[in-house]
């Protein structure tokens, strides 16, 4: 934003900077919405095996987020099979809505070992629910503060990634992504759809399949989520898998009278050409042909990828969105995307975050005015009716590293101003000085469980140089998963490093350990360092003794123990979806 316009705002609105990702560390899949009832976005993310999951962020401003809870508690996750799921597995991409009078969160519970729960105290009849609904269920609240009720499992509901949408005719919608029942290729899978009774959430009627992909070879559509805009409905889809070939794609079609409607009327046109589109299975119906869709897709496509950027680009795997409409600022996406590492040879990205949360403004736009030569003279061709397709940070073409916007007196958004492009490269700098150190103790809100490492409370790993150190007596952890870790202990007063990579242990002895000298560990440009320091007096005066952890620690005056190369705590070295903690837990007291 230019000075100029900083100096044309009304004396009742403030410029304030948004920074991207707005949320830091493992807060992939995010869903939103605009929520009348607290004036607030409301924000929830994947929260995969951490207990408790689904964390729930609110922001007037898209600066400042509040953790106002998480709609899993301890007891839900046992219900959801959190105690048996795989590496990777656990709570995928949720949807967050209103419907009717209450919150409404579907979601899936993913790579569940059945035999695991069930020797973890798993109910078995959650079990068997759980399998009916493949994964799949909705829990609902008053609050988002809770209580949260469910899980309602989804008998019938097929795959990942549920959306959950009620059209202007009352009617609310169940669609998903599944791998296609007959597939045309490797990866191709096909978004569905089927009413759903919000009062008992069990399927109505039948499955209707409306997209398979955007084109020939299109891997992995899913992430679905359907909006109307007035006589329009919307469905944007991901595509690509959630890696370097991420994208968001945006489909419509004309549904005045509703999406009911317009399925039936689709069928009965093409019924009138004496045209039929076989489904994938005789009980339910398909809106998707080879010449015949029900959508129409912008050819504008991809609305938001940055796969386009090349390896130098250090923000990758953009997409998996949603959009929601602000009474005053507009429309706007959040999306995820994963800051990157370069590694030492060409072409290599490592990334230790895990994927993060980023917004975009969003304008709707159509094709500019044009004119038809006709017997009378040029007739200006434009439907002012029609809203058009939404373009994602106009005039940049990539996400914003830093967003301009202002707010009103009262703190809540006015308006997204401006956009500022960097360089490609991603730095902690946009926030300034916003990373200092903060001291957590055990009952942090912020904190969470992995199952399999008992007594540990971890913290999401949240910035590209990063440092953490634990209080004597605790023993500290950075988990990537069961399988890539690295632990820092005391052992007979000297202090030592396991290192474990691909579930093969190595030992690395750092050397004796000072009285009262806190330790831990620096992240850093594919670098691991071990650390001892004493902390400063005033530091430990001021710390309750419930503090066991420093994260964001300043290690410049510490003492170096050794190094090694961090690359095993990266998602491309270990697999799987998710990025490192950093945790600690009590070995004796001092």
């Amino acid at each position: 934003m230019h000075n100029e316009t900083f100096q044309s705002l009304s004396s009742d609105v403030r410029p304030r900077i948004a920074a991207n990702p707005v949320l830091r560390g493992m807060y992939p899949d995010p869903s939103w919405i605009w929520d009348d009832m607290r004036g607030e976005i409301v924000l929830v993310n994947s929260s995969f095996e951490l207990t408790p999951g689904l964390p729930i962020h609110v922001t007037r401003d898209l600066v400042s987020w509040e953790h106002v809870g998480d709609a899993v508690d301890a007891a839900m996750a046992h219900r959801l099979l959190i105690d048996g799921v795989e590496d990777s597995g656990g709570l995928y991409a949720p949807t967050i809505r209103r419907i009717g009078k209450r919150y409404a969160i579907v979601c899936t519970v993913a790579r569940v070992n059945e035999p695991k729960a069930l020797a973890a105290g798993c109910a078995p009849e959650d079990i068997e629910q759980c399998r009916a609904a493949q994964g799949n269920f909705v829990i609902t609240s008053d609050a988002l503060e809770g209580p949260w009720h469910g899980p309602y499992w989804v008998a019938g509901a097929e795959g990942i990634d549920p959306d959950i949408f009620e059209d202007s005719d009352g009617t609310v919608w169940w669609t998903q992504t599944r791998p296609a029942v007959k597939p045309q290729w490797e990866g191709q899978t096909e978004v569905w759809t089927q009413p759903i009774d919000p009062d008992t959430w069990m399927l109505q009627g039948h499955k209707t399949v409306i997209w398979r992909g955007y084109g020939v070879n299109a891997v992995w559509a899913e992430g679905p989520h359907l909006y109307r805009l007035g006589e329009w409905l919307y469905l944007m889809t991901a595509e690509g898998g959630t890696s370097f070939e991420h994208s968001e794609m945006m489909m419509r079609t004309y549904a005045p009278r509703g999406f009911a409607a317009a399925l039936h009327g689709f069928e009965r046109e093409l019924a009138a050409r004496d045209t039929w589109i076989e489904p994938a299975r005789e009980t339910e119906h398909s809106v998707v042909g080879q010449y015949d869709r029900l959508f129409e897709a912008c050819k504008k496509n991809p609305i938001l990828t940055h796969r386009h950027l090349g390896n130098d680009e250090l923000i990758q795997c953009v997409g998996h969105a949603d959009l929601l409409c602000h009474p005053q600022a507009g429309w706007l996406l959040a999306c995820l995307g994963v800051r990157e590492t370069p590694g030492a040879e060409q072409g290599e990205l490592f990334s230790y975050l895990g994927r993060e949360t980023f917004v975009a403004p969003v304008v709707w736009e159509r094709n500019p005015v044009s004119w038809k030569l006709e017997g009378n003279g040029p007739t200006k061709q434009d439907d002012a009716a029609d809203p058009g397709w939404p373009v994602v940070a106009p005039g940049l073409g990539r996400l914003p590293d830093v967003i301009f916007v202002t707010v009103d007196d009262d703190g809540s958004l006015h308006a997204v101003d401006s956009l500022v492009q960097g360089r490609g490269k991603t730095t902690d700098d946009a926030r300034g000085s916003y990373i200092c150190a903060e001291r957590i103790g055990s009952e942090d809100n912020r904190s969470v469980s992995v199952r399999g490492r008992d007594g540990y409370r971890f913290m999401r790993v949240d910035s590209l140089d990063y440092a953490v150190m634990v209080r004597p007596g605790h023993e500290l952890m950075l988990h990537q998963d069961s399988t890539h870790a690295v632990t820092m202990r005391l052992v007979d007063d000297r202090l030592q490093a396991s290192i474990v990579d691909r579930g093969e242990e190595s030992l690395l002895d750092l050397g004796h350990a000072e009285p009262g000298e806190w330790f831990g560990v620096r992240l850093r440009n594919n670098c691991l360092q071990f650390l001892a320091s004493r902390v400063s007096a005033a530091d430990v005066d001021n710390a309750d003794r419930d503090v066991a952890m420093i994260i964001h620690a300043d290690g410049s005056k510490a003492r170096l123990l050794g190094q090694c190369d961090a690359r095993f705590l990266s998602t491309e070295w270990a697999g799987g979806f998710v990025g490192c903690l950093a945790g600690a837990r009590v070995i004796c007291s001092r």
